[in-house]
């Protein structure tokens, strides 16, 4: 296969793995939001929810999957050419800040909040209102990343 092919094929994977990613974040916390309204007035209804985002997360996962393989695949096409660059770096920090804000951040608070959903109302809003940030945080590490790719800032 053409080089050209292989690396224009490659971008177009990691542009899905991107929107994946990025398309389920947006969806997750939408829900996430109408959980949280929910959650004091109709809490059997609200769990429904929690169960629908965690369903939502294989599509995370396929979108981080198609990313990884796709950028390694670009790097090595390219001859690694983006790697010293300082915005590249940057984005790969970012990345990686995106990566561990989801398992240290949002793992445990999901956790909490589903541990502490029938045995402790103040848990559980405090669960809600650090998944909200944590959102919020994984939303605007996206936009920067984003942005960095486009603008590529030497």
């Amino acid at each position: 296969m053409n080089t050209l092919i292989s690396l224009q094929l490659l971008l177009v994977l990691h542009l899905i793995g991107l929107a994946l990613m990025v398309g389920t974040t947006v969806v997750e916390y939408i829900t996430f939001k109408t959980f949280a309204k929910l959650f004091d007035t109709e809490r059997e209804r609200s769990c429904s929810l929690l169960y629908l985002m965690k369903k939502l997360s294989v599509l995370l996962g396929i979108g981080a999957a198609l990313l990884i393989i796709s950028g390694s695949g670009l790097l090595i096409i390219t001859g690694g050419v983006f790697a010293h660059q300082v915005w590249f770096q940057i984005k790969l920090l970012l990345v990686l800040a995106l990566i561990l804000n989801g398992f240290m951040v949002g793992s445990r608070q999901e956790a909490k909040l589903k541990n502490s959903m029938d045995i402790d109302v103040m848990q559980s809003m405090n669960a809600i209102r650090n998944l909200k940030i944590f959102y919020l945080v994984q939303m605007g590490l996206f936009f920067t990343i984003i942005f960095l790719s486009v603008f590529k800032f030497s």
